[in-house]
Order: structure tokens, then sequence, then C-alpha cells
């Protein structure tokens, strides 16, 4: 019988943080597909070798949820309605207080531990909502550092880098949870 705890991951961050690549990324690295755009609120099986020992699904929103909210609704109907459940599913918001709270206790109610990922230049350009939203009732918070640059190789690199270090953050969580 295996024990297993589903994952909710939210990227937090508004417009050009790195949230919607950060997520094209990892579909790459963890389930060896390649997409030029991201569709939304889709499912996909693992095939990383490591982390498909313990987790069978992952799920991504691809765009933040404020970005989408003429066709979710409320949080309430984004989570009956759209949401893709998965042993791990990631989702995204701009810096919306409200909004995360309602996502929080959603992903709760769904038998998720929720970890809020922030991006350190979401909190250079935000530090006292970032600080907020920090407050709120998370499982984890982690904090990823994408410093704030114009040139595009070096974002590239960047985010890159971090999707590798995620997934071996997920590799990590995958064998001993």
């Amino acid at each position: 019988m295996t024990i297993k705890s589903k994952q909710l991951f939210i990227l937090i961050g508004d417009d050009m943080t790195g949230k919607t690549t950060l997520q094209k990324l990892l579909i790459e690295k963890i389930c060896g597909q390649t997409y030029d755009r991201l569709p939304t609120n889709l499912s996909f099986n693992i095939t990383h070798h490591e982390i498909k020992r313990k987790y069978l699904n992952i799920s991504f929103a691809n765009r933040s949820y404020q970005e989408k909210i003429g066709d979710y609704g409320t949080v309430d109907e984004y989570f009956q309605n759209h949401f893709n459940p998965a042993d791990i599913s990631i989702i995204s918001s701009h810096l919306d207080i409200g909004h995360i709270t309602e996502m929080i206790r959603n992903g709760r109610q769904r038998f998720y531990n929720v970890t809020g990922i922030f991006f350190s230049n979401s909190i250079d350009s935000n530090q006292e909502v970032n600080s907020q939203i920090s407050l709120l009732e998370w499982d984890e918070r982690l904090v990823i550092e994408n410093l704030t640059t114009e040139d595009e190789s070096t974002i590239s690199r960047q985010l890159n880098a971090i999707a590798e270090n995620f997934a071996v953050f997920i590799c990590n969580r995958a064998s001993v949870s």
C-alpha cells in the first residue's frame, strides 16, 4: 500500500515574473513534452524516471487565474469546473490575497499540501504584498531566485536552471515523502 502526499504548488507573481515559461520548461523536464504555446489546465503523465516512482501525473494551469477569470468565474468555480486534479498540480496567481486565500482553501479541501512559490523579481517589485501573501496559511513557502534582467538569453538561462532545480526538488520529494 502506497502513502502519497498530493502537492499543489501556487506560482505567485504579476506579469513577466516567469510563471508561464517555468511551467513549459517543467513539462519538458518532467513529462518529456515540448510546447511553444502551453495549453491550459492539462494533466500529463510523468516520464521522469525518479519522480514517476511516487507520482503518476502532474497538471499545469498555464495562465494565471486572473488572466482567465472571465472563463473561470470564482476561484471555487475554477476548482469545480476547470482545475485538473493530479498527484502534483501547478497553478498560478497574480498578487491577489483574496484569490490566493481561496486557492489554498480549495487545495486543502482536495487533500493537497499547498506550497506558495514566490519569485524574487516579484518580491523585489512589490515586497509588501508578497509579504502579506506569505503570511497566509501555507503548508510550505519556497522562494525562487529569478533576478530581474532585460537580457533574453540571461532570462532563458535563469528559467532553465530554475526548472532543473525544481525538478530535483520534486525528485527529492518523491524519494522521502
